[in-house]
C-alpha cells in the first residue's frame, strides 16, 4: 500500500527548527573536497523512497547559482537576525 505524500514520515524533522531562510551555511561541494558557502533561500520537505527529507534551496556564493541540499549536510556559519 502506497502512502499519500502528506502521510509520509519525515526523517530529520528536528532539523527544520534549526535552520531559517537567510542563514549563512557551508557544505561540501560535488567533489567532496571543496567547501561551498551560501545563503538559505527556501526550506521544504522532499519525498524520497516513501519518506520525507528536509532540504533547502541554497544560493551558492561565488558560483551565482542555486543548489538543492539535504539539511543534514549543511553547517550553520551565521544565523539570520530577527
Amino acid at each position: 500500500m502506497k502512502l499519500r505524500q502528506d502521510e509520509l514520515p519525515v526523517i530529520g524533522e528536528e532539523l527544520l527548527d534549526c535552520y531559517e531562510v537567510g542563514d549563512l551555511v557551508k557544505f561540501c561541494g560535488d567533489s567532496m573536497l571543496e567547501i561551498k558557502h551560501g545563503i538559505i533561500l527556501d526550506i521544504y520537505n522532499l519525498p524520497l523512497s516513501e519518506r520525507m527529507f528536509p532540504h533547502a534551496t541554497v544560493y551558492v556564493m561565488g558560483y551565482d547559482r542555486r543548489e538543492q541540499i539535504l539539511l543534514g549536510n549543511l553547517t550553520i556559519l551565521s544565523k539570520v537576525s530577527d
